[in-house]
């Protein structure tokens, strides 16, 4: 079919286009710094300073294989990977939002010793690392519809924490710009609106089959250790008789 610009402004104005302005990101506070954030006003409004985030990519690992064992390389999926998302927050005037990543870095690793080298901030000495169950967190991006409110995708990020915080870059002559801090995230687990839900598996591939097939694993052992020196020609059939039944029930 030849190209026809009004079909194709038709159909774009049938479906719309959505805008890369209109997103929110929400950060549950770390359990280990939510006493130590008391001071800092802007935590629970910390939502509203994140200037730019790069969303989350589906990054499939792959490994180079060829097929014969020489000829063209193709690849095959091997499992995912989650790269680190940089997102840049806006900094408050009282500086809350640097203290309240400077704090989440410092409970992930106690980078202090201005108290000295036995000194602890959160009962971490300098250079340790505190728990993960503790300082990693869940972080939600939420991104709006132009075309209204109530459409929304949505990245749930789990196990987030960040691995650098920085760096600012301060210069006289950017009297007119607001300062930012560039942060980049870590996560485990990622869930977007628009995938599938998974179900639980029924018995025959869940745990019941699970369980079945370990039980049956564990027959064939008894019966090859049950395998001897034939000391007669019985004893030899009734020998190659027990492998073949083996045998056929790994081919089943």
């Amino acid at each position: 079919m030849a190209f026809n610009i009004n079909t194709f402004n038709k159909k774009i104005s049938e479906h719309g286009l959505a805008q890369n302005n209109l997103f929110y990101v929400r950060i549950a506070t770390p359990q280990v710094i939510t006493d130590a954030m008391n001071d800092v006003k802007v935590v629970k409004d910390i939502e509203f300073f994140c200037r730019s985030v790069t969303l989350p990519e589906m990054d499939i690992a792959t490994s180079d294989i060829q097929r014969q064992g020489f000829g063209a390389v193709t690849r095959r999926p091997q499992g995912m990977t989650f790269p680190v998302i940089p997102a840049v927050f806006m900094v408050d005037s009282e500086f809350g939002v640097m203290k309240f990543f400077h704090r989440w870095a410092q409970s992930i690793v106690n980078y202090d010793t201005s108290a000295g080298t036995f000194s602890s901030v959160g009962g971490q000495t300098p250079y340790e690392m505190g728990y993960k169950s503790e300082y990693a967190t869940t972080m939600t991006i939420v991104v709006y519809s132009y075309a209204s409110e109530s459409i929304t995708y949505t990245y749930k990020l789990g196990g987030v924490y960040p691995v650098n915080v920085g760096n600012i870059s301060e210069a006289w002559e950017n009297a007119a710009e607001v300062m930012t801090l560039p942060v980049g995230f870590t996560y485990d687990t990622l869930e977007v609106s628009g995938a599938q839900t998974g179900a639980v598996l029924d018995s025959a591939h869940g745990v019941n089959g699970l369980l079945t097939w370990f039980s049956s694993i564990n027959s064939y052992a008894q019966a090859i250790n049950g395998i001897k020196k034939p000391t007669s020609v019985q004893d030899a059939i009734n020998s190659i008789t027990s492998v073949s039944t083996i045998v056929n029930s790994f081919k089943r």
